[in-house]
């Protein structure tokens, strides 16, 4: 008689592969993860702790996304990125996350506990210099906004948008102190949407992309 695998061990095999896609998500965005530079599923998984499968399904996934390619026999390697490349992808976040999250405001949503405490995350994440989890609380928050929109094919859009973005100038930032106050930014979105102030929602979602493409996108040199 055949037996099918048991829940509990395919959902403990794709949470890793989630966690393996988050952390290696967040260091592309910070540029610990270059172009150029073949990796490996074993180094990474070792750094990790973890077994070579999760990380090779989750950097599979990124090829699927067009964010990696294989490397055949070698491992895998990080799509190059232009600096037009860059510009359009903040354009359209913009154009995406400014005017979202205005109509947001507008309905007056009931915000619950989690989003404040995202927010909070970001600011304490932001002190400790800790990026992976800064960027996974960034993330958490700003799609969970976009999804109270009901539109799953903008956060899916936004998504994808999010984890092509570079961010190399990010652990400079966090090491100036600068970083605290972009995070404190999303305590200030929260009070606008809350309020249902949608020219203020606006104004400082804009504010807070205008990071992306002036302090995050600038290099350590």
């Amino acid at each position: 008689m055949t037996t099918n695998p048991s829940t509990s061990a395919t959902l403990q095999r794709f949470s890793l592969r989630d966690q393996a896609l988050s952390v290696i998500r967040q260091q592309v965005v910070t540029g610990d993860i270059v172009p150029g530079e073949i990796y490996s599923a074993a180094t990474i998984a070792s750094q990790l702790g973890v077994s070579n499968s999760p990380v090779r399904e989750a950097m599979l996934t990124l090829v699927n996304q067009g964010v990696m390619e294989a490397v055949r026999n070698r491992g895998f390697r990080l799509i190059p990125l232009s600096d037009k490349d860059l510009r359009d992808i903040y354009e359209l976040r913009v154009m995406l996350e400014v005017p979202a999250m205005g109509r947001l405001a507008q309905t007056r949503p009931t915000l619950d506990q989690h989003f404040s405490e995202l927010a909070s995350d970001t600011v304490v994440s932001a002190v400790n210099g800790d990026m992976v989890r800064y960027l996974e609380a960034d993330r958490q928050f700003h799609l969970g906004l976009l999804a109270l929109t009901d539109n799953k094919r903008l956060v899916d859009i936004v998504g994808d948008l999010r984890d092509r973005t570079r961010l190399v100038g990010l652990r400079t930032l966090s090491d100036a102190g600068r970083l605290e106050h972009s995070g404190r930014e999303h305590h200030t979105l929260l009070a606008a949407l809350n309020s249902g102030d949608a020219e203020r929602a606006e104004a400082v979602m804009l504010q807070h992309l205008q990071h992306i493409q002036s302090d995050w996108n600038a290099t350590d040199s």
